[in-house]
């Protein structure tokens, strides 16, 4: 399995399963400043575009970068604008922005492909770093589905190489070789991953989640605020 395995895959194959859920837009203000963190080839900075937001994409891999930048050169969302998507190339780790940059940050199952717990409080910690004090980081992670055959099975089996309960490798639905390691978070995890950074909890609801095999499995929608 490739160590850097989002920075190599095709822009176009980065998982991209969930759309935006309704909560979102009660928290959204006009003239919000948003970062999409993990943005892949930019669905979701596209869409929050489209309704007139300011938006900046940030993704390890460069390919799914360059594809943003065209689509949104094609809809006319790269000018200088309200309604303007811009993109760059980074590690959320160690994110290329300065302190309270952004009133707003998106994180749509983006910490589920992060193998190493220590690297997601350092995305998480980068996260509240650049944000605006009073604004909201709005996250969708994929929950530990123990009751699933499937998933209970995976976690069992993968705990030896994995080496974290919820943890598993996930494969190429037609070839079976492993692409990644994916993790599944606990309730306490997740809000604790959060706080321990200097989140609040604003908002926290169990979602049924689509993943990109189409399985249908609970997760989570968050709003976290930092105060």
């Amino acid at each position: 399995m490739p160590e850097s395995y989002w920075e190599k895959v095709p822009g176009k194959n980065i998982p991209s399963s969930l759309e935006l859920y309704p909560i979102i837009y009660d928290y959204l203000r006009e003239g919000y400043n948003i970062l999409d963190i993990g943005c892949g080839f930019g669905k979701i900075s596209i869409k929050l575009a489209s309704m007139g937001y300011s938006v900046t994409g940030i993704d390890i891999n460069t390919e799914a970068i360059r594809l943003s930048e065209a689509a949104a050169k094609s809809l006319g969302l790269n000018k200088k604008t309200e309604g303007r998507a811009e993109f760059k190339a980074g590690n959320a780790s160690s994110l290329p922005f300065q302190e309270s940059s952004f009133d707003f940050e998106v994180m749509q199952a983006f910490l589920t492909s992060v193998p190493d717990p220590q690297e997601r409080a350092r995305i998480i910690q980068e996260a509240f770093r650049v944000l605006k004090p009073g604004g909201y980081l709005y996250l969708v992670e994929f929950g530990q589905n123990w009751h699933l055959r499937l998933y209970r099975n995976r976690y069992l089996q993968d705990f030896p190489i994995t080496k974290e309960e919820g943890s598993f490798l996930a494969r190429n639905p037609e070839t079976g070789e492993v692409e990644f390691i994916a993790h599944h978070f606990t309730e306490k995890e997740l809000v604790f991953l959060l706080v321990d950074c200097g989140f609040e909890i604003d908002y926290f609801r169990v979602e049924e989640l689509k993943t990109r095999t189409e399985n249908k499995i609970l997760g989570f929608v968050v709003v976290v605020k930092k105060l």
